[in-house]
């Protein structure tokens, strides 16, 4: 054994228990992508290069270690994630990280860079968090959410709240309904990002 096959061993294993899932569902943690992705997601299946399983892992690390220092801190108001469903359709679902005394938690961990940015330059949430967040106090009927930011080179942390948003939810449940109809009807929706290859 040498530090090389150690390496190895290690990245293998890592890659194998990233957490990265391979769903035959419509994410509500990704319903903010373009429609075409999401369908092509939905198919195809989603490629997960070398990097995005160690991202993926990373952002579990600091999940789990959110999680229990809360816990530590709140006890008991401290409640573990759901599986939603919509009552749509239950191909359309999402995971949330758990919930706080009757608040939706939401976890996200990001480069200080983006921290500061997010919370200094933007001084809002990135909009694929925001519509996460708002998909899932839709289906899971929470009207608050608290999402704790946790910058992974530094440490720091920034909470903040978002208000269910009746509109957007509703806007995001019918972007839902039409990739589910494009994949019942085996047609390619209309790329919204300009990135998707034919």
């Amino acid at each position: 054994m040498n530090a090389n096959e150690i390496s190895d061993q290690l990245l293998t294993w890592t890659i194998k228990n990233s957490g990265a899932e391979h769903r035959q569902y419509l994410g509500m943690s990704a319903i903010s992508a373009c429609p075409t992705e999401l369908y092509r997601w939905m198919t195809r299946g989603r490629h997960w290069d070398t990097r995005s399983h160690l991202s993926c892992y990373s952002g579990y690390l600091f999940e789990s270690d959110i999680k229990h220092r809360l816990m530590a801190i709140y006890g008991h108001l401290l409640k573990p994630g759901r599986e939603l469903v919509a009552d749509f359709d239950h191909r359309y679902m999402g995971h949330t990280d758990g919930e706080i005394d009757g608040l939706l938690l939401e976890i996200k961990s990001v480069t200080n860079d983006k921290l500061e940015r997010i919370r200094s330059v933007d001084r809002r949430i990135p909009r694929n968090h925001y519509e996460q967040v708002q998909a899932y106090m839709r289906h899971g009927g929470y009207q608050l959410a608290v999402v704790v930011y946790v910058a992974r080179d530094t440490g720091a942390l920034w909470t903040t709240e978002i208000a269910f948003n009746k509109p957007v939810a509703e806007r995001l449940d019918e972007k839902a309904r039409s990739i589910l109809a494009a994949v019942d009807a085996n047609r390619e929706p209309k790329c919204t990002c300009g990135r998707c290859q034919p």
